[in-house]
Formats: C-alpha cells, sequence, structure tokens
C-alpha cells in the first residue's frame, strides 16, 4: 500500500480512506474502511472519465455484474454509487498477493496448489457463467490469493452473454498473453474463452512463464492463435487439463464445471499453498493489524420480562488480531491432550434431553404487542423472512414464534422507547418466495433490519436486493461461507467454523485416520474442506478422504469398503436424508466408532429415517436445546406460557436476534433511527443473548462469539444435548 496523494480524496461516501492500492489510466484503487470497521477497495473513476456517457453506462454495467455474481471465490461487491460525479465501487479487500507477484517475484506454485487454484477458480467462473456473462480478463493480476483460496476480481470488461452492444469487429478486449484465439481476432466469445484464459494462467502458475511468451502485443496475439503453447515444466499430471484448456478450437475446451469435478478432490483437504506465499499473506494480514480502527461497543438489552443472563461469566469479543492470527495459523486450533478451541467455553453442560417438537402453531399475523403506553411510542420494523410451508417449515416456524415472543416482551416493557412491529412473510424455503418477501421488505422504510432466511438458497437469493437497499439481514440457520456482503450477519458459525469441536474431539480422545464423507454437494464441501485441513495441518492426523456422491444407489458396498480401512472416526458432511442412508449402511458393518454429522442432520427426519441405526450418532449443531441451558431458563418459562410446550430448536436464537436488533437501535439513543444507521452498528456489537454470547467479525459479519456450537447424540428417537466440552462427550 502506498501514501495517499495530495488529490486523493480523505473520504468517500461513508469510507474513511487510509492509502493507495494502485492506480491506472481510468482511476486509483484505494483502500477505505466502513463506518462498522470492514476494509474495502475502492475503484474510483477519475472525473473527466466519468463525464463521458458512455464510460458511465460501461461503469454501470460492470457493478451490475458484479452485484450478480455471488461465489465464494469472487470477490463479492459491498457498495457502489454509480451517479456520483466520480463514480466508484467498493469490494471486500483481501490483504494477500496477486498470483502475479506470488510467482513473479518467487518461483511457480508445486502441482498441488496449481490443482487446488484450478478448482477453485473454475468454481469462479462456474458462477460467473451460471449468471450469464463471461469475464473477459483471466489473469493472473486479477488472482489475489488469500488462505483459504484464490479471489477472482476485476468485472470492467465483463460482457452478458445476452448483450447486443458487442464489442466493434477487429477490438481486442483482454490482457494479451492470456486472452483467447477468440478474443484476438476480435470475434464473439463465449464462456469457453475464460477457460483458455484460466489454462493460461495455470501453466502460468505452475512454470512462472506465460505460455505464448511476451513481448510486443502482436507478436504475443499472433502466436495465441497459430502457435502451439510453451507447456513446458507443467508437470504431467496437470498436463492434460491445461492443455484441454488451451485448445485452439473453443468446442473442444472442457467447462467450468468438468474443471471443478476433475480436480475438486484435490482442492480439499490441506493447506493449499506453499509456505513462503502462506508467510507472506500473513505478513501483510499483520500490517493491515496497524490500521486506524473503530471501537466496538457492547450493547446489553434491557431487561424485561425474559431473563437475558447467561450461565457463565461473557467473554470479549475476538478482536481483528486474533481472527487473522486464527486465519494464519491454518483455520483450526486443535485440541493437544485436554486442551480445547476458544470456539468451545463450557456453558451448561449438565446434560439433559433435546426437543424436537415442530415449532406450534403461534401467530400468522403480525406481532406488535398491546397496551395503551405502546400507543405513543414511534414503531420500528422488524421483518421476519422464514420457510413457513416448505421443507424447513419446523426451522421457520420455530423462528416465527422465538421472534414474536422477544417482541412481545420488549413491547411490555413501560420504558420501551418505541415499539417493535413484526411483519413476517413465508418464502417457502426457494428463490422466487425469497425474492418476494426481500421485495416486501426493501419497499417498507419502516423494516429498519430482516431476520431471515431459512434456507441455504433463499438466503443466497435475497443478498443482492438487501445490499441495494442498505437493509441488514441476520440468519440464525443460513451458514454458507459464500454468503458474504456489508448487510449479511451470520448469527452462528459458518459452515466451516461447526466443524471446530470435531476438530477438539479428535484431539481431545487421540483419533487418527478420520474417514471424511463428501457427497460433493456445496454444503458437504464446505464442512469436510475445513475439517480436513484443520485435521491435516493443525493436528497431523491422517485423514480418508471419501466421495459418496448424493445419488449414489450402494450405500452399503461403499461403507463396506470404508470400514475396510479400519476409520478411528467417520465423519458424514451431507444433510439428514443422506447422513440416513449411509447410518443404516454403515449399522451393517463391524464399525463401532465415533460417528459424526453436521447441523444439516439435525433433524428429527433424520431420526426417523434411520431408525436404530441412528443411534449413537454425534450431531454437531449451532442451535441450542433451551430447556438444557441455564442461561434460558426464563426464556424456557416465558415460552412456555405462551405457546404451551417447549421452544424447539432455533427459537431461541430467533428470540436472541430480534432482541439484539432491539439494543442496537436502543443504544444508538437517537428518536428517529433508519436502516442506514444500522449498517455500520451492527457488526460491531457484542450481545448476551439466552442461547449464545453473539459477537461478529467487521469485516465480513461472521459470527465470532463463543459457546456457538453444541453436540448432540441421537437415541432411541431423540437428540439428546451434550454440551459444547468434547472431553465430556
Amino acid at each position: 500500500m502506498e501514501p495517499l496523494h495530495s488529490s486523493d480524496p480523505a473520504r468517500i461516501a461513508g469510507y474513511r480512506v487510509l492509502g493507495r492500492l494502485g492506480a491506472g489510466g481510468m482511476g486509483v484503487v484505494l483502500l477505505g474502511r466502513s463506518q462498522g470497521g470492514a476494509l474495502v477497495a475502492i475503484k474510483l473513476i477519475r472525473a473527466e472519465y466519468a463525464d463521458d456517457a458512455a464510460f458511465r453506462s460501461r461503469f454501470r454495467r460492470e457493478v451490475s455484474i458484479a452485484r450478480q455474481v455471488r461465489n465464494r471465490w469472487a470477490v463479492p461487491v459491498v457498495d457502489a454509487d454509480t451517479e456520483a460525479a466520480a463514480p466508484w465501487l467498493a469490494t471486500e479487500f483481501v490483504p494477500g498477493p496477486a498470483l502475479s507477484d506470488a510467482v513473479g517475484t518467487g518461483a511457480p506454485l508445486p502441482e498441488r496448489s496449481v490443482r487446488a487454484l484450478g478448482a477453485m477458480l473454475a468454481e469462479a467462473l462456474e458462477a460467473v457463467h451460471a449468471a450469464g456473462m463471461v469475464h473477459r480478463d483471466v489473469k493472473p493480476g486479477n488472482v489475489l490469493l488469500a488462505l483459504d483460496g484464490p479471489r477472482l476480481i476485476d468485472f470492467g470488461i465483463a460482457r452478458a452473454l445476452d448483450d447486443t452492444v458487442l464489442t466493434a469487429t477487429g477490438t481486442v478486449v483482454g490482457s494479451p498473453g492470456f486472452l483467447s484465439p477468440e478474443q484476438a481476432q476480435g470475434r464473439h466469445i463465449g464462456p469457453p474463452s475464460d477457460i483458455f484464459s484460466l489454462g493460461c494462467v495455470l501453466a502460468y502458475a505452475a512454470t512462472g512463464r506465460r505460455p505464448f511468451g511476451s513481448g510486443p502485443v502482436d507478436a504475443m496475439l499472433f502466436r495465441t492463435v497459430y502457435d502451439p503453447p510453451d507447456l513446458e515444466g507443467v508437470p504431467p499430471a496437470l498436463l492434460p487439463v491445461v492443455q484441454a484448456c488451451v485448445a485452439k478450437d473453443a468446442d473442444s475446451r472442457p467447462t467450468a464445471a468438468q474443471i471443478r469435478t476433475e480436480w475438486a478432490e484435490d482442492a480439499a483437504g490441506q493447506s493449499w499453498l506453499p509456505a513462503p506465499v502462506t508467510h507472506l499473506i500473513a505478513s501483510r494480514s499483520t500490517q493491515m493489524l496497524s490500521l486506524p480502527d473503530i471501537e466496538s461497543t457492547q450493547y446489553v438489552a434491557p431487561q424485561g420480562d425474559v431473563d437475558t443472563r447467561p450461565a457463565g461469566p461473557e467473554a470479549p469479543a475476538p478482536g481483528r488480531r486474533r481472527f487473522l492470527t486464527y486465519l494464519a495459523a491454518g483455520g483450526a486450533v486443535l485440541a493437544a491432550g485436554g486442551a480445547t478451541t476458544a470456539w468451545l467455553a463450557g456453558v451448561g453442560d449438565d446434560g439433559g434431553t433435546g426437543s424436537d417438537g415442530d415449532g406450534g402453531n403461534g401467530s400468522d399475523g403480525d406481532g406488535d404487542g398491546d397496551g395503551d403506553r405502546a400507543k405513543t411510542r414511534p414503531v420500528l420494523g422488524i421483518g421476519l423472512q422464514a420457510d413457513l410451508s416448505g421443507a424447513l417449515g419446523v426451522q421457520g416456524r420455530a423462528q416465527r414464534q422465538g421472534a414474536q415472543l422477544a417482541v412481545e416482551a420488549h413491547n411490555a416493557r413501560a420504558d420501551a422507547p418505541f415499539t417493535l412491529k413484526l411483519t413476517t412473510v413465508d418464502d417457502r424455503g426457494d428463490e422466487a418466495g425469497a425474492l418476494v418477501a426481500a421485495r416486501r421488505f426493501t419497499d417498507d422504510a419502516s423494516v429498519v433490519a430482516v431476520l431471515g432466511a431459512t434456507s441455504t438458497a433463499a438466503a443466497g437469493a435475497v443478498l443482492t436486493a438487501y445490499d441495494e437497499a442498505a437493509l441488514s439481514v441476520i440468519s440464525v440457520t443460513d451458514g454458507d461461507t459464500r454468503h458474504i456482503n456489508r448487510v449479511f450477519l451470520c448469527a452462528r458459525p459458518n459452515n466451516a467454523m461447526q466443524m471446530v469441536p470435531v476438530s477438539s474431539y479428535v484431539g481431545v480422545h487421540g483419533l487418527d485416520d478420520i474417514a471424511l464423507v463428501d457427497n460433493e454437494t456445496e454444503y458437504s464441501r464446505q464442512v469436510t474442506r475445513f475439517l480436513s485441513e484443520g485435521l491435516r495441518t493443525g493436528g497431523d492426523r491422517n485423514v480418508l478422504a471419501e466421495t459418496l456422491p448424493l445419488d449414489s444407489d450402494n450405500h452399503s458396498a461403499y461403507a463396506r469398503q470404508l470400514v475396510a480401512k479400519r476409520p478411528g472416526a467417520v465423519v458424514h458432511g451431507g444433510d439428514w436424508q443422506d447422513v440416513a442412508r449411509f447410518a443404516r449402511a454403515l449399522a451393517e458393518t463391524d464399525y463401532r466408532g465415533p460417528k459424526f454429522a453436521t447441523q444439516a442432520a439435525h433433524d428429527a427426519r433424520f431420526l426417523r429415517e434411520a431408525g436404530a441405526a441412528g443411534d449413537d450418532w454425534l450431531i454437531v449443531s449451532t442451535a441450542v436445546d433451551p430447556p438444557a441451558v441455564r442461561s434460558a431458563d426464563a426464556f424456557v418459562k416465558a415460552f412456555r406460557a405462551r405457546f404451551s410446550s417447549a421452544p424447539p430448536l432455533f427459537a431461541a436464537e430467533a428470540y436472541d436476534a430480534v432482541r439484539l436488533i432491539a439494543a442496537c437501535v436502543e443504544g444508538l439513543g437517537r428518536k428517529n433511527v433508519s436502516r442506514q444507521d444500522l449498517v455500520p452498528v451492527l457488526r460491531t456489537t457484542t450481545f448476551k443473548g439466552v442461547s449464545k454470547p453473539y459477537a461478529f467479525n467487521k469485516e465480513n459479519g461472521w459470527y465470532t462469539g463463543d459457546q456457538g456450537v453444541f453436540f448432540y447424540r441421537a437415541k432411541e428417537g431423540r437428540f439428546r444435548f451434550l454440551g459444547t466440552d468434547p472431553a465430556k462427550v
């Protein structure tokens, strides 16, 4: 990073400008910090280009394209103003080097790193192409390296596949040396063009050389169109895929999905970068710690009818230094002997039994409380977008009940400065329903925050809509690691981090030869990849990486083959239905060791489907069983009085989310609060909930509180709550 120039602005909208990241003919890229503390890269266009109507139109298109691409390996847009005098675009900041820097100043990447790079960039391009786009400038300078994977950046010259305003014939768009033959000749291009560029990037990463050489642009373009690529030095095992990518005939190239599938297993499991690059990333991340920061604010909700005191002492929210140190260490801190990770502070480990009710009926209307004293107070709207009638209806209805109870408890307070109004929309758990819900809430100016959605598909579908409306959305169920933007808060450990207790269990009990079963779904990849890396790099454990496709019809044979390898523990990364099938097959073998499943199997349907074969499976879940923890005693009592049943899973978390929002608003101390006011505040909040303490990472909105993952044991048709301590499981 360079110091700011005298001509650089000190602030851009709500962002404090900290330094220069780069500059070009069209503008400058600045490092900024949001009011919420997140670091962003701001692309600021020079005013003289902004006066060009055609250029401004292209910039609007760039922003629109970038917002449509949602993938964990593509840098997300967090903010933009295309109509400002000097238009700008802010994206998530990645402190790691570009691939061109890492290879150009060091050495080519080892074979396993190139394989992982190819699989993850292919996944990013798969998302680009699925959105109807072509990137058109895939090159080493547009690939940033992070500890968890690469990030594809710069959609500045991307085009929609159906865009009729095509580049003029004969005009070359792209970066010579990495563009495709069809680009070099100014012909129409599609997704295969990006695949050619990806092949060039992979060859460069493996050899340190451009496959079509360097020198004058015309010479590079000629070689791209007519000469074979120089692939000398590409490891033989990588050669077939790389050669296929750089085929002259566009129709002969593989798709992004085919590349991802071919190399997916190699992308998972171990630290994907060599030590020198990892150290470079850690060094740059550490430099960010010295940048000006903002102070976190702790809000403690005023006490109402329900006691929100935690069972144990509150732990301070991890700061950026702790978070970056955690990432630099490989993402998983394994237990040695009896030690546990920082995520596993003990609370409520006194046993108990789970609750698997159907969520009750509750009220179908809006909950805003009653009483004359509430009539003179300003009204604050909170939206609840939930699956009330679809596959996850049990969870959705539980969230509705928890949210209703929180609203009623708040409105019953004589000293409450405002009245909460809860509006609930059933999105049915699908993308179409989610968009309808989002439109209702974004159009309602009184709604300052939204709780939801229940399903991953619904949550992903509405991120852009909520982002554009600056409407904060908090999810207590969705933990997809791809769901990152400026308004989204993941109020639970994400899919990868929910596996930390499994790592701790393995360490505490001295297990090895851990079988990880991946069913090739996105969710399964997220949970098994992280756990595999943690076990191998952090715990020096042998990992048996296994793939059992979701549509496989031969679980019995697969289970026998797996057990023949004598695993010390088995972890399945699938959903409840897939785990149940596998559990029945595993029960037919002589395996008697620990068996783990994830939150996706924390579903009463798993118990019914697996039957006796489900007994003794250990489930790691981010949902607390309220009757089993002391911190939720008063909540459970109030819930029973209101709904005549024990609170089901995720009712307490929804209750906490509503109370957290209300506490943030109250903490602002303003008569009028807008949704824009809440965006920077929520991520800097720590909150004592009845289910767990809440804290968030300022950079990405992920949950960083303690006590966020719980063990359960399936036994005789019930989930029995075991607490958080792996030594007691």
